[in-house]
């Protein structure tokens, strides 16, 4: 067995199917897993599993790694560079302790994670950012500003939560490689919403590539103990958008049109804009994470463009023709390999990495 990193990044404007990726992923039973969210509450990451509907519960994570669903025997890490409010962690992880999915007992916190404030939400609204941007104004981008200032308070700081006892997480990733884990590491957002991605001022508040990532998490994909290194850039077949004034999206069309029931985000739970596939943009987004052998394309969400592929799983040589098709085409076109393909809420076809 050899120790393995993964990092699971968005490559269009987010909600490409990340939190499904990763929790493929972490599902996985052939060597220990160790699950990473990076960022702040202003994303949900969504895997099905037991809960308040029953065992396809949606699980619509914002603070803890998708793996506490997936994967009861895995480590669960909220690293360095995230945003902690804990109103959401402690609702989360009361949740999901609730229905079966033990979270204190195995997670761990780093030090360093910043804490989210309701005057960083407040802020955020003073400056107008939702209505200016289309922006979750969940306080992200107000508490990397004080950050920035020194003036933020840190996760050692905080002293009213029962809690595990705050932790160099980058240590306990270093350990987990020394002992060949799977370390998969949930990257926010996507690759067109970074802030020196090209869409600025419409965009979030950091970078959206693999690199950033793993600078979050403390750790160096070049690590002696690092045997087999990926990056899964993650593209749904019809891109989204925030609602309001978010930023282009190519070829934009509605939900009816696309003969789709309307999606809503995550955290704000409003409907979501749609597009065309854009080639261009996931190429752009592969380039930006190294391309290569190392960097391959999930491409999600097949199913609701191609119907006949909903719930398959098994080899992407089994899947039909027109499926086939279409990922030779996107293969082309994006210059990387498809490795896995969502066809459905918890359904993937493809080998394991």
């Amino acid at each position: 067995m050899n120790s393995k990193l993964s990092v699971v990044v968005g490559g269009q404007y987010g909600s490409e199917g990340k939190g499904a990726i990763a929790g493929h992923l972490t599902k996985q039973r052939n060597q220990p897993v160790t699950c990473v969210r990076i960022g702040g509450p202003n994303a949900g990451h969504t895997v099905l599993g037991q809960g308040p509907e029953g065992p396809r519960t949606p699980w619509r994570l914002r603070t803890i790694p998708v793996a506490a669903v997936t994967n009861h025997q895995a480590q669960l890490v909220i690293a360095a560079g995230s945003e902690i409010d804990i109103s959401v962690l402690t609702h989360e992880a009361t949740l999901l302790e609730q229905h079966g999915h033990p979270v204190w007992d195995r997670l761990y916190i780093d030090w360093q994670a910043t804490i989210l404030e309701p005057h960083h939400i407040t802020t955020e609204t003073w400056a107008g950012l939702n209505e200016r941007l289309g922006s979750t104004g969940k306080g992200i981008g107000a508490a990397r500003a004080e950050r920035l200032m020194r003036t933020a308070r840190i996760w050692d700081q905080e002293t009213i939560l029962n809690r595990p006892p705050a932790a160099d997480t980058a240590a306990v990733l270093r350990a987990a490689l020394d002992d060949e884990h799977h370390v998969v590491i949930e990257g926010t957002q996507g690759y067109g919403l970074g802030l020196h991605a090209g869409h600025y001022p419409q965009c979030t508040s950091g970078d959206a590539r693999a690199v950033d990532f793993l600078a979050a998490a403390g750790l160096s994909p070049w690590a002696d103990n690092i045997d087999d290194f990926h990056v899964y850039v993650v593209a749904r077949a019809n891109p989204i958008r925030v609602s309001g004034n978010s930023g282009p999206l190519k070829g934009e069309t509605t939900w009816a049109e696309l003969n789709l029931e309307p999606e809503l985000t995550t955290v704000t739970r409003k409907v979501r804009r749609v597009g065309a596939w854009d080639s261009e943009l996931v190429r752009d987004a592969i380039q930006a994470n190294g391309a290569g052998a190392h960097v391959s394309i999930c491409l999600t969400m097949l199913d609701h463009a191609i119907p006949e592929v909903a719930n398959w799983t098994g080899p992407l040589d089994q899947l039909p023709g027109r499926a086939q098709q279409t990922i030779l085409d996107v293969q082309r076109e994006c210059g990387a390999l498809v490795s896995l393909v969502g066809t459905g809420p918890d359904t993937v076809a493809g080998d394991w990495a």
